[in-house]
C-alpha cells in the first residue's frame, strides 16, 4: 500500500511539475516584460529559473540575452524534458533571428535524442514542437522527403493527442509542403480538412494561410484573377495581425498575379512596398523573394541589365542562409538572364551551382533544371541530348498536368474549397504540349528515324531518419549529447578506433584513402551517435556487448595496411555517474597515455586497450597532472589496463619493484 501511494506521489508531482512549467512559460509568453521585472525582485538559481529567463528574452527577440541564459541553464543540469526544451528554443533562436538552418537543426537533433519516450501531454506537445521544428529547418534546406516525414509524424501526434490547434498547423504544413512539390490533389486533401477545423476554431491566422496557399494553387493553374482574389485577401488578414513576414510573401504573391495579368504599375508599387517591409525587418528570406519578384519585373519590362543585378542581390543572400533550395531557385533565374545575355559559359557554370546532384532536387526545380539544361545543349548544337533532356522535363510537366487535372475547384468565395473542371485542365495539357520550340522540331526531324526510350536512373539514396542522430559535427556537441545520455544509462560505452592514416595519405593521396575507408565509415553509423576528432573516431553505445562487437566489426572494415589501435571505456566505472565535459575530455589523454605505456614496453602492431576499475572513479581526471595521476591509479592497479593481452599495470610494478 506505501508502494502504491509512493508511485501515486510521484506521478501526481511530475504531473504538477509539467503543468506549472507550461502555466510560466505561457505567462512569460503573454508579458515577457513582467518575467524579467519579477527576476531582478527573485533571482534566478535553478535550470528552470534562467529558461524562463531566456524564454522572455526570446519573446522579447532578444537573441544574444536568449542564448546566454539559455546556455547557463543548461549548466545547471536540467532534467532531461526541461534539456530538450532548452534546446528547442536555442535552435528557434538560431533559425529565426539568426537564419542558421544547419546549427538549428543539430540542436534540434540533440533536443530529440533527449527527450524522454513518454506519452504525457508535456512531453507529446514538446515533440510536436520539435517536429515543426525539423519540418520547416528540412524545407528551408531543400530536403523535401525529410520535411514531409517530420510534418506527417507531428499531424499523427496531434491526432493520437486530440490536440486540434496543433492538428490544424500540422495539416497546413503538411499541404504546404505537397503544393511546394505540386502534389496538388494532396494539398487540396489536406486544406480542405483544415478549413472546418480553422473555422471551427475562429483561427483567422490560420485561414490567412489556406487562403495564400489556396492562391498559389490557382497560381500553378494559371488562374490568375482568382488566385489575385485569395492572395489580396491573405494580406489584409496579415496586415491586421502585424506578421510581417507573412505580410511581404502575400504582397509578392500579389504582385506575380498583378504581372501575369499585365497590371505592370500595380505590381511594381506592390513590389516597392514588400521590399520597403523587408528592408525594414533586415530578414533575408523576405529580401531574396522581393529582389526575384523585381527581378521578374525588370526583365518584362525588357531591362536585363537590372534584372541580372536583382538577381545576384538575392542568389548572394541565399548563399548566406543555409537555404539550398532558395539558393538553387536563383541560380536557375539567372541561368536563363544568362542565356538571353548569350553569356553561356556564365550560364553553364550557374546551372552547375544550382544542383551537384539534379535528381535530389525538389520536382519543379528539377524540371526547370532540365529544361535549361535542354536549351544550352541545343545552344552548343548537341541535339540527341538536348532531346532527351527536354523529354525528361516535359515528362515531369505532363505528370504534374495530370496530377493537376484531378483536382476539383469551387469558386471558394464563401467556403474557400478547391473546385476546377477537368476539360478545363485537359485543354491545358493540350495547350501545353502543343507549343514546341522550333529546335526541338529540327531535331526530331534528324531523330526521327531513330528508336529509343528515356530511362532515368535513379540512385538509391540512404536516408537517415530525421530523428536520428548518427554524426555528430564536432567534439562539443558529442560531449554534451553524451553527458544527458550518461545520466541516464549509466552502463553506456565509448568506444574509439584510431586508423593510422598518415602512410597512406603519403603514398596514395586524400581521395584514394577516403575511398579505402568508405566501408568502415559506413559501419559507423550502427552506434547510437560519434564524432571524428583529429583521425580519431569516438563512437557511443548503450552496453558493454554492442560496443565491443562494434568494435570488432569496425577493424575487419579497415584493410590491412591502415593499422588501428582501438579501446572500448566503461564510462560509469571510470567516471561514475556524475561527470561534467572536462571528465570526456580527459579520457582523450587516458587514451594517448595508454599508447605511450605500450610503446614503452615494446609492445608494436595495433593495440588493442581494455580497461578495467578496481576501484570506482580510479583518478582525478581534472587535476592539473593528470599523467602523473594515471600513472598512479595504474600502477596501484586501481586502474587495470591491458593491451593484446598484456597488463601494463603489471608491467609497471614489476619495474617499480626493481628499483
Amino acid at each position: 500500500m506505501r508502494f502504491a501511494f509512493c508511485i501515486f506521489l510521484l506521478l501526481f508531482t511530475a504531473g504538477s511539475y509539467a503543468a506549472d512549467l507550461a502555466k510560466l512559460i505561457e505567462q512569460a509568453k503573454a508579458d515577457p516584460q513582467a518575467q524579467l521585472t519579477a527576476q531582478l525582485k527573485h533571482p534566478a538559481s535553478t535550470a528552470k529559473d534562467y529558461f524562463l529567463l531566456a524564454y522572455s528574452h526570446y519573446a522579447l527577440k532578444n537573441k544574444e540575452a536568449t542564448l546566454e541564459f539559455s546556455n547557463k541553464a543548461l549548466t545547471l543540469e536540467p532534467d532531461a524534458e526541461l534539456a530538450a526544451r532548452i534546446l528547442l528554443m536555442q535552435a528557434l533562436t538560431y533559425g529565426v533571428f539568426y537564419r542558421d538552418t544547419a546549427l538549428a537543426v543539430e540542436k534540434l537533433k540533440l533536443a530529440q535524442a533527449i527527450l524522454p519516450e513518454e506519452n504525457n501531454k508535456a512531453s507529446l506537445a514538446l515533440r510536436m514542437d520539435i517536429l515543426e521544428s525539423f519540418a520547416q529547418a528540412y524545407n528551408q534546406q531543400g530536403n523535401a522527403a525529410l520535411a514531409m516525414e517530420a510534418a506527417t509524424e507531428s499531424l499523427d501526434l496531434a491526432i493520437v493527442a486530440a490536440d486540434k490547434q496543433r492538428q490544424l498547423a500540422s495539416m497546413i504544413m503538411v499541404g504546404r509542403l505537397h503544393l511546394q512539390n505540386n502534389n496538388l490533389t494532396k494539398a487540396y486533401q489536406h486544406f480542405k480538412s483544415a478549413l472546418p477545423l480553422a473555422s471551427e476554431m475562429g483561427d483567422q491566422q490560420a485561414i490567412a494561410s489556406i487562403s495564400m496557399r489556396l492562391g498559389m494553387a490557382y497560381q500553378k493553374l494559371e488562374q490568375h484573377e482568382l488566385a489575385l482574389q485569395y492572395f489580396q485577401e491573405a494580406a489584409r488578414l496579415y496586415q491586421q495581425f502585424d506578421s510581417h513576414s507573412s505580410l511581404v510573401n502575400a504582397l509578392i504573391n500579389v504582385g506575380d498575379s498583378q504581372l501575369v495579368l499585365t497590371q505592370i504599375e500595380a505590381a511594381k508599387a506592390t513590389y516597392d512596398r514588400a521590399l520597403e517591409l523587408a528592408q525594414h525587418n533586415q530578414d533575408p528570406h523576405m529580401l531574396i523573394s522581393a529582389y526575384v519578384s523585381l527581378s521578374e519585373l525588370a526583365m518584362e519590362q525588357g531591362d536585363v541589365d537590372q534584372s541580372e543585378q536583382l538577381l545576384i542581390k538575392a542568389h548572394q543572400l541565399a548563399s548566406q542562409i543555409s537555404a539550398q533550395s532558395i539558393k538553387s531557385e536563383t541560380a536557375l533565374l539567372l541561368t536563363k538572364v544568362f542565356i538571353r545575355k548569350q553569356n553561356y559559359s556564365a550560364a553553364k557554370k550557374m546551372l552547375g551551382e544550382a544542383a551537384v546532384e539534379p535528381d535530389k532536387l525538389p520536382g519543379y526545380l528539377k524540371r526547370k533544371h532540365l529544361a535549361l539544361s535542354a536549351e544550352l545543349a541545343a545552344l552548343e548544337q548537341q541535339w540527341q541530348q538536348a532531346y532527351q533532356l527536354e523529354k525528361s522535363a516535359n515528362q515531369l510537366e505532363v505528370a504534374e498536368l495530370n496530377d493537376t487535372s484531378k483536382i476539383q475547384l469551387d469558386s471558394l468565395q464563401s467556403s474557400l474549397e478547391l473546385q476546377m473542371q477537368q476539360e478545363k485542365q485537359q485543354q491545358l495539357h493540350i495547350s501545353e504540349q502543343s507549343q514546341m520550340k522550333q529546335w526541338l522540331l529540327i531535331s526530331l526531324a534528324l531523330l526521327a528515324a531513330s528508336v529509343f526510350m528515356l530511362l532515368l536512373l535513379l540512385s538509391k539514396q540512404k536516408k537517415n531518419r530525421y530523428g536520428a542522430l548518427m554524426q555528430v559535427p564536432q567534439w562539443s556537441s558529442f560531449t554534451e549529447l553524451l553527458l544527458h545520455h550518461h545520466q541516464a544509462k549509466t552502463h553506456g560505452q565509448l568506444v574509439v578506433i584510431l586508423p593510422e592514416q598518415s602512410t597512406a595519405l603519403l603514398a596514395k593521396g586524400i581521395q584514394q584513402v577516403m575511398s579505402d575507408l568508405a566501408p568502415f565509415r559506413a559501419a559507423l553509423d550502427q552506434a547510437l551517435f560519434w564524432v571524428e576528432q583529429d583521425q580519431e573516431f569516438w563512437l557511443y553505445c548503450a552496453s558493454e556487448q554492442e560496443a565491443t562487437d562494434l568494435q570488432q566489426q569496425l577493424l575487419q572494415k579497415l584493410l590491412g595496411e591502415y593499422q588501428a589501435h582501438s579501446a572500448v571505456f566503461p564510462l560509469h566505472a571510470l567516471l561514475s555517474k556524475r561527470i561534467c565535459q572536462q571528465d570526456l575530455d580527459a579520457l582523450r589523454e587516458l587514451l594517448w597515455y595508454s599508447l605511450y605505456l605500450a610503446q614503452q614496453q615494446g609492445i608494436q602492431g595495433a593495440l588493442e586497450f581494455k580497461f578495467r576499475c578496481n576501484q570506482n572513479r580510479p583518478c582525478a581526471w581534472q587535476k592539473d597532472n593528470l599523467r602523473q595521476d594515471l600513472f598512479n591509479a595504474i600502477s596501484l592497479n586501481l586502474l587495470n589496463v591491458r593491451v593484446n593481452g598484456v597488463s601494463l599495470s603489471d608491467k609497471l610494478q614489476q619495474q617499480l619493484a626493481q628499483l
